[in-house]
């Protein structure tokens, strides 16, 4: 037997009703989908506004200009070019002899220690790898950029005040003179930070990478 036709117009009308509850739901859910991604949008872009003004400093490095004399005495008396001879060589002597070539007035030994901590160890590590890879360069002078100590990386970029009190700061009255000379003779400088991409962990902030 065949529905009366008031029925099934009632059917059709339950039906047409259940459609527009469903469209309505579909776009409510649509509207929320698009405000959750909306938001997650502005949280990423909060995240990484956050991480990229607090730490693009770290893609930078202070460097200071040494002139360097690769001096054979020190590095090869035997002038062998023996691989384990100039590898084990006193590289901190020369970094120290430049040193105190830009600061002959400098003489006794606390200054001198004070001195010399302003270039990061790395700069041993960094003038090793030159004479590694170019022997030639033993006996000769050049002038070469060497990272600075974390201490000295802080204040350049402005993370260390020097205007407080020097006993509540890690470097001395003296050692940011010497910066400061430093940087009117154009041998202090921010330069990109390789090292942040291809050294590992380190003890040493100023060498460590990611």
């Amino acid at each position: 037997m065949t529905k009366p036709v008031s029925q099934k117009l009632k059917t059709i009308d339950l039906v047409n009703a259940n459609l527009a509850k469903r469209r309505a739901f579909e776009k409510l859910f649509q509207c929320i989908g698009l405000v959750s991604i909306l938001l997650g949008m502005i949280f990423l872009s909060v995240l990484f506004y956050s991480i990229i003004s607090k730490g693009y400093t770290a893609f930078q490095q202070t460097y200071v200009q040494l002139e360097v004399h690769f001096d054979e005495q020190i590095l090869d008396p035997e002038g062998t070019r023996n691989h384990d001879t100039l590898s084990t060589a006193d590289y901190g002597g020369l970094v120290k002899r430049s040193m105190q070539q830009m600061f002959p007035e400098v003489n006794n030994r606390r200054e001198k220690r004070q001195l010399y901590s302003l270039i990061s160890t790395g700069a041993t590590y960094q003038l090793r790898e030159m004479v590694i890879d170019d022997a030639s360069m033993i006996g000769q002078t050049a002038r070469v950029w060497v990272p600075a100590d974390d201490d000295v990386d802080m204040l350049i970029k402005g993370h260390m005040k020097r205007d407080i009190p020097e006993t509540e700061r890690r470097l001395h009255d003296v050692q940011i003179a010497w910066l400061d000379q430093l940087d009117a003779e154009e041998k202090l400088s921010l330069k990109f930070n390789t090292a942040f991409f291809t050294n590992g962990d380190s003890r040493e902030p100023e060498l460590a990478g990611i």
